[in-house]
């Protein structure tokens, strides 16, 4: 395991704290949002090993979260990756090694470790009926399928995310007596897909 690989994880560890990005205002609204089915996972699969990193932090975790009883779980990352980094090559040499036991160990099980078949019944997508009613759409998408092709001819140059943010932006600067038209418009969007789907499904 070399040192580079070990500052890798370290310091993906104190990004994975500080991440969180703020998402734009989409165009195309999805009334719910798709979840990926979870994969299944074998419980007696042979665990994987850890890097030095990971192994050190394992190990001094619960001194640090004792000496700072007070720490935030962000800072706990962050303070192992400063204690990592100030270890001398000595004390690295050690957890390096530690590293390479675990690393054969796991590469010893998975070598008799033969993977179960995947259980029946696991979330199987549905197949999109094509007769199926449309579904209906919100205010503010019926105002962008309308409004769309003046933005593009408006603005040639922007790029599809640069046409939603134009698009949100007109939508947010719409009079009271414009909101109330686009709403008139959703609510009978809603109705006419009501009504289909009571026939669709009759």
């Amino acid at each position: 395991m070399s040192s580079s690989e070990d500052e890798n994880d370290y310091e993906s560890a104190e990004e994975s704290v500080e991440e969180e990005e703020e998402e734009e205002e989409s165009v195309e609204e999805e009334p719910v949002k798709k979840r990926k089915a979870k994969k299944f996972k074998d419980p007696n699969k042979p665990k994987r090993n850890m890097s030095a990193f990971f192994l050190f932090s394992q190990a001094t975790r619960a001194q640090v979260k004792e000496e700072n009883p007070d720490i935030a779980f962000g800072q706990i990352a962050k303070e192992l990756s400063v204690m990592y980094k100030q270890l001398t090559d000595k004390e690295k040499k050690k957890w390096d090694k530690a590293a390479e036991k675990d690393k054969m160990r796991y590469l010893e099980q998975m070598k008799d470790y033969v993977p179960p078949p995947e259980p029946a019944g696991g979330r199987k997508k549905k197949k999109k009926d094509p007769n199926a009613p449309k579904r209906n759409m919100s205010a503010f998408f019926l105002y962008s399928n309308h409004i769309r092709s003046e933005v593009k001819e408006d603005n040639p140059q922007a790029k599809f995310g640069d046409i939603a943010k134009l698009i949100s932006v007109k939508y947010k600067a719409l009079s009271d007596k414009e909101r109330v038209k686009w709403d008139a418009k959703a609510a009978a969007d809603k109705e006419r897909y009501q009504r289909e789907m009571a026939e669709y499904n009759a």
